[in-house]
């Protein structure tokens, strides 16, 4: 059921993605080619809980849409760094906060186009911490109860995909009573 890869052209590069044209051999025998975005870092993204039991959403400007969209605390871990500590890292860097985190899961974010992978923490027991920000990103924090992200979710107002696929590994865990 595999594909064989016969041969492999760099397409395109960029500091921040890279395009690659493979020639393949589909089981059928037939062959195609097929665009990907080679290795590509992984990710982690966190949802951190406050002692009110209440979640941080981030609305951010997202330039492709050009809107101000709902996400979760989260990036790219960097080369050397496992996910946990990447993890911890965007927490502080996004949301200026440190936790105890628990890993929830994972999921593909490009599953067509590369093998990079967005692993899902939950963070307890959050408290300030400092780090030094990415100049190109600007968050407006929003603690939001359960029932208050669900109603965002129904509502069509959470519409990144990352942070829906998050948001169901949280709540898999932690069913509605």
């Amino acid at each position: 059921m595999k594909w064989k890869k016969l041969s492999s052209a760099k397409l395109f590069e960029h500091p921040r993605i890279s395009i690659y044209e493979d020639e393949v051999e589909l089981p059928n025998g037939k062959k195609t080619h097929y665009m990907h975005f080679g290795v590509m870092a992984d990710a982690a993204m966190v949802i951190a809980i406050n002692d009110d039991g209440k979640i941080l959403l981030q609305k951010e400007y997202s330039y492709p849409p050009d809107e101000v969209l709902f996400q979760l605390p989260g990036g790219a871990i960097d080369p050397g760094e496992d996910p946990l500590q990447g993890a911890s890292r965007e927490l502080a860097e996004e949301a200026g906060l440190s936790g105890d985190l628990t890993l929830l899961g994972w999921f593909y974010l490009h599953n067509r186009r590369t093998k990079q992978r967005m692993f899902v923490y939950e963070a307890r027991n959050v408290r300030e911490a400092h780090a030094e920000k990415d100049p190109e990103e600007m968050f407006e924090d929003h603690w939001l109860t359960e029932d208050e992200v669900d109603q965002l979710i129904k509502t069509n107002e959470i519409r990144n995909y990352t942070a829906l696929a998050g948001w169901s590994l949280y709540k898999a865990k932690h069913p509605t009573k």
